[in-house]
């Protein structure tokens, strides 16, 4: 059986950690899915990816990084197995691996001070903090704190690596840890330190001074001071109050001048530290979850909730903006329910954006966001409570003709405490394309489609420009243009002519299909548990369509209401809710049934092929002879939505030769398949073209020693070398001597080590006689450039 492996399309997830800055203030990283991202400061573009393990079984979580005590241009990398990669992030390459053999939960440095880890016991679920002093390959970490009364969270360090503060898990205990003489010291939240009990979401330390500024559930930030040397056992305390919801991320800036501040208002706040004086930066578009501070204090870096990087000046104006796909961030939120759509006037994916009202526009070749397109015209406004309902206006339904110039959506404001009118709102937009600023720009809008209900289902005729409608109302809607008409004065705009019901059911699934024994496109329209067919009187593309109903293809349980229907070669695939059910188009007749629960579904285009997703299976049927390709995954239960979009490379397994699916799963983004031989980091989001291309091998030095010396042992086993052979050779030992000294300078050992063959191929050729010497020499042995150390104790 064919193995497919499972990889990220495009930017992956960007807010789980809080993002890092690099010292010189170039580079930006932040923690994706299994991979740390590097991002040009200036441009906002991707400089590649590191830590990118190509073997997904063998991926580990990345839980934390921070730049390298002893060297700031390496990233050192923590993995929550223990293993603590160090890189040099501008080059891509990996220089070693500190193994601790204990799970990692956070790690920090501190310049000229040593890498600070907090570490978990599994066997004794105990946890500690330790140091390490010098980052090198076989260091091993000082125990500084042997049992923590609790699991850490919430940590932060002062500049000179004095003092570290951290809170326990339900934010009621705040714990200071003296760093020179190991003495720890816990702050419970009393009515004394807090006036009332609060929980504390985020603390943060001064970098300079004896100060720790406290984010609360209530929304205000308090100001502890002189906690150290107290004539009484409380510290003295101010406060800052602007947020009216919890204040979920704190930083000072380096030099500890300015407070910055963020929550689920979308504000980011930025306080003047000891004058209370506050200044924001509204309408952010999500939640504000992670904030951090360049050292030259040029500019701040924040990651929101639907996963949204935003590089903001000093000045308190954006940058730069870093997206990937934007997530759905509020609870009412439904994952992904207008499905996933091409657009191939632009090349991209149209989907939900994580901003309600907002559709968003994905690259198809790297799954880079191209833009958001405001559909509602609306702001999104956070609660006055966490726990009030969210009122919003989103997009339900999506649907694009097949000459991509008409764009129609239907958008529904969502709340579950209210029915009236208001709280009920329903719009059907259709948008124009304008080719002439690549724009689309509002032709109609439709308030109630279908009356007081919701509209389930939009499809656009294959041939003709028309939409067909679904909805609770029962009726089956055909939306048609009406052509500007100067003489009247009448301007283009869409309008329904007809409708059709059946039985008085709600009306919901929609496909058009052709029978190869006919030219006439038909209609298929779901009432329930039955599959109506509906045949066009009217066989002309420029009259409008005049249905008349057909037949049926019945269902025998009204409880298993119809969820999909796909059509291909006279075939007829109608999913239910715990079943599928396979019909002739051209007779009528039940050909079989699947017992699938199907809860996402998608047809391939360019093949007669379709993927459905059944709880943790995907089966790929084929309607031209019958058969069914399946795989599992636990994965596939939490697919909300998929589609197929053209395959820049054929692949192996059968059903994707000729497209490639993709699936959406909620908060993890959009996912592919590849094969298991292909080369995985040539299909891995590919960003300005640069990814870092990691052997099994360590570094870059080894896979050269290692592909040297098979080239020398294949050219060994020949005793008799012609002229032309020898030139092949050493043009070869030539371009991987030229790699070998392009290597950054502290990746190679000592130059003792290079054996004198390596040093004497390094000269290049001057005529025959040095062919002659080689013939000479052929046998003496060419294996010391493998006994190169890859990992050599004297790093430098």
């Amino acid at each position: 059986m064919k193995k497919l492996n499972i990889r990220q399309f495009g930017i992956g997830t960007l807010m789980k950690y809080a993002p890092l800055i690099s010292s010189d203030s170039k580079y930006v990283f932040t923690i994706g899915d299994g991979c740390i991202y590097v991002w040009i400061v200036k441009t906002g573009e991707c400089l590649r990816l590191i830590n990118n393990n190509s073997n997904s079984s063998d991926q580990q979580t990345i839980i934390g990084m921070t730049i390298n005590p002893n060297n700031r241009l390496q990233l050192c990398v923590g993995e929550q197995n223990g293993n603590i990669n160090v890189w040099d992030y501008e080059d891509g390459i990996l220089i070693h691996t500190i193994k601790l053999e204990m799970e990692l939960i956070h790690l920090h440095s501190i310049a000229n001070n040593g890498l600070y880890v907090f570490l978990k016991n599994l066997n004794k679920n105990v946890y500690s903090l330790n140091r390490i002093e010098s980052v090198r390959h076989n260091c091993t970490p000082i125990n500084i704190f042997d049992k923590l009364p609790c699991q850490p969270t919430s940590i932060s360090y002062n500049q000179k690596g004095e003092y570290c503060v951290f809170v326990n898990v339900d934010g009621t205990i705040i714990y200071l840890l003296n760093l020179l003489n190991n003495q720890l010291k816990p702050y419970p939240i009393t009515k004394q330190n807090l006036s009332f009990h609060e929980k504390i979401i985020s603390s943060q330390i001064h970098p300079t001074e004896e100060c720790i500024a406290l984010g609360t559930q209530s929304g205000r930030i308090a100001l502890w001071y002189n906690y150290l040397n107290s004539t009484t056992k409380e510290p003295t305390i101010s406060y800052l109050h602007w947020h009216s919801l919890p204040v979920l991320c704190l930083a000072f800036s380096f030099d500890g001048s300015y407070l910055l501040s963020g929550g689920h208002e979308c504000v980011l706040v930025k306080w003047l530290y000891r004058k209370s004086e506050p200044t924001f930066l509204p309408r952010l578009g999500a939640p504000i979850i992670h904030v951090n501070a360049s050292n030259d204090q040029t500019f701040y870096a924040c990651t929101h909730s639907d996963n949204t990087l935003h590089l903001i000046g000093s000045n308190l104006s954006i940058q730069q903006t870093i997206g990937g796909i934007n997530h759905m961030f509020l609870p009412q939120q439904a994952s992904l329910p207008a499905g996933i759509h091409v657009f191939s006037r632009q090349q991209a994916l149209v989907m939900n954006s994580g901003k309600p009202g907002y559709l968003q526009f994905l690259s198809i070749d790297n799954g880079k966001l191209l833009y958001n397109l405001d559909i509602v015209g609306e702001n999104y406004v956070s609660p006055n409570e966490m726990t009030e309902q969210c009122l919003f206006t989103d997009i339900k339904r999506l649907a694009i003709d097949p000459t991509d110039t008409w764009l129609v959506t239907f958008e529904e404001c969502s709340s579950n405490a209210n029915t009236d009118d208001h709280q009920n709102e329903r719009k059907l937009r259709f948008w124009k394309f304008n080719l002439n600023n690549n724009q689309f720009e509002l032709n109609t809008t439709i308030t109630y489609p279908h009356g007081q209900e919701t509209l389930n289902q939009m499809l656009f005729h294959p041939n003709k420009l028309e939409l067909a409608t679904t909805g609770n109302d029962g009726f089956l809607k055909v939306w048609t243009l009406v052509q500007e008409n100067p003489i009247t004065k009448r301007v283009s705009h869409w309008r329904c002519l007809s409708g059709y019901t059946h039985r008085s059911y709600s009306s919901s699934a929609l496909c058009y299909y052709k029978l190869s024994s006919s030219s006439n496109i038909n209609l298929c329209c779901s009432f329930e548990h039955l599959v109506t067919v509906w045949i066009d009187t009217i066989n002309d593309l420029n009259e409008e369509s005049r249905y008349e109903y057909s037949r049926c293809f019945a269902h025998f349980d009204r409880k298993n209401p119809v969820e999909y229907i796909q059509s291909d070669s006279d075939q007829i695939l109608v999913c239910h809710k715990t079943l599928v059910n396979l019909w002739n188009c051209l007779n009528g007749q039940f050909i079989k049934s699947f017992s699938w629960h199907v809860h996402a579904i998608a047809k391939d285009p360019r093949s007669s092929f379709i993927a459905l997703f059944d709880k943790s299976f995907l089966h790929f049927y084929s309607f031209s002879d019958g058969k069914c390709h399946s795989r599992k995954s636990s994965l596939f239960r939490r697919v909300a939505s998929c589609a197929y979009i053209p395959n820049d490379k054929s692949s192996s397994f059968v059903p994707l030769q000729h497209s490639r699916l993709i699936f959406y799963i909620q908060q993890e983004g959009l996912k592919t398949f590849i094969d298991d031989d292909e080369d995985d980091n040539k299909s891995l989001i590919p960003i300005n073209g640069k990814l870092d291309e990691t052997d099994n091998e360590k570094t870059i030095l080894s896979n050269l020693i290692r592909q040297s010396q098979n080239d020398f042992d294949e050219n060994s086993i020949n005793k008799s070398k012609s002229f032309d052979d020898l030139t092949k050779l050493n043009k070869r030992i030539n371009n991987l001597n030229q790699q070998l000294l392009s290597t950054p300078a502290y990746l190679l050992p000592s130059i003792d080590n290079y054996c004198i063959d390596s040093l004497k191929r390094m000269l290049l050729p001057i005529d025959n006689q040095y062919e002659k010497n080689i013939h000479l020499n052929e046998n003496v042995s060419m294996d010391n450039l493998s006994t190169m150390s890859v990992d050599s104790e004297e790093d430098s």
